[in-house]
């Protein structure tokens, strides 16, 4: 019996999937079988009762206002343009994002990748796709003596795809520290401090940049921000042991959290979103993080935190395993390792130019 040609292609298409995207598969369950069935049932025979339709409703609570002065992004000058959101338009945006990323992660292999250098950490997100495309093709005669370290499923598949030689963080002898690290960021504020985990890979992020000597931020335009939570609106990722998810919501909603939940792993599944570590996600929300504290007020009143100060907070929480602020110094500041901020971060700009982002120097063009 011969094999239906479209299932073949599906198949063989399933079968290319990497772990992580498998498990997001969605699966119909019970309850959506017999659903089914009773839809075929009433189409079949018009006298059986339509299956009942279940409604949500869903009450929106409007955004708590900042009572706080903000300081602007050194350097950066915003505007505001109308943009046409006809389908050619979005389209050819979407093209300029990706090449503004492509020469960004050009700009940063070219300025941090040594050809003497034998470690290289590879995280996670869109903008590490180019960031590997651009290392390969270098070619083997430099990547050759390599080994790249990934941060989770994503980056193991495009470490693999690569040709590159394939480490792991578990068996990087005692004592020695990855020469670099490349990976993107979901929002950086003025002082290179981040926000991280909208993939989900947080924690094996922060393992791998924390055992580099030097981790360098590479992503677009868009992810520039005057304070943590102000362009990144979903909130900062918090990886949570799925047993105290409850304790950990309350307890976030003590620190003034604005709004704290799990994340949910739609539209590939159904459920909560699961991590490579078998973890659960939670999503909080706060008031936009300064840098520092307005003169008389204390960490956490009235909900408002400096970075610093609410990333301690979180950590000592029971039941997290770690948190998307990449806060306190850089590789440039620490000798021994174990620095979570950039030493630098390279902007892919609308325009087409690339923006470089340093402490000393501020956000200056390439």
């Amino acid at each position: 019996m011969s094999m239906n040609p479209h299932r073949v292609t599906s198949f063989t298409a399933r079968r290319s999937w990497s772990a992580a995207a498998a498990r997001c598969v969605h699966q119909p369950g019970p309850a959506f079988h017999s659903a089914a069935a009773a839809a075929l049932n009433f189409k079949s025979n018009p006298s059986t009762p339509a299956p009942p339709v279940r409604t949500t409703i869903v009450h929106h609570q409007a955004a708590l206002p900042n009572t706080f002065t903000t300081q602007p992004h050194r350097n950066l000058h915003t505007t505001t343009a109308k943009m046409s959101t006809t389908p050619d338009a979005s389209a050819s945006a979407a093209q300029l994002i990706e090449k503004s990323k492509l020469l960004a992660a050009n700009r940063a292999v070219t300025e941090h990748l040594s050809p003497t250098y034998r470690h290289i950490g590879i995280g996670s997100g869109s903008t590490v796709i180019h960031v590997v495309d651009v290392i390969s093709k270098l070619g083997p005669a430099i990547t050759g003596p390599m080994t790249f370290y990934p941060t989770g499923d994503q980056s193991r598949d495009l470490i693999q795809a690569a040709g590159f030689r394939l480490g792991y963080i578990a068996d990087l002898s005692p004592g020695h520290a990855l020469d670099v690290c490349f990976d993107g960021a979901d929002e950086v504020d003025p002082a290179l401090n981040l926000i991280k985990g909208g993939g989900a890979c947080l924690l094996q992020e922060k393992l791998v940049a924390t055992a580099a000597r030097k981790f360098v931020c590479v992503a677009d335009s868009r992810k520039i921000s005057n304070h943590l939570g102000t362009a990144w609106k979903k909130g900062i990722p918090i990886e949570v042991f799925p047993m105290a998810v409850p304790q950990v919501l309350g307890e976030l909603e003590r620190l003034g959290s604005l709004s704290a939940q799990v994340r949910s792993g739609l539209p590939g599944k159904a459920g909560a979103c699961v991590t490579d570590n078998g973890l659960r996600i939670v999503d909080a929300v706060f008031k936009p993080l300064l840098t520092e504290l307005p003169e008389g007020k204390q960490e956490g009143e009235e909900g408002v935190w400096t970075v610093d100060g609410l990333a301690r907070r979180l950590i000592e929480i029971p039941g997290v395993a770690e948190h998307g602020l990449f806060y306190g110094k850089s590789g440039l500041e620490v000798e021994s390792g174990g620095a979570q901020k950039p030493v630098a971060a390279y902007f892919g700009m609308e325009d087409g130019s690339v923006m470089v982002q340093t402490l000393e120097k501020g956000l200056v063009k390439a």
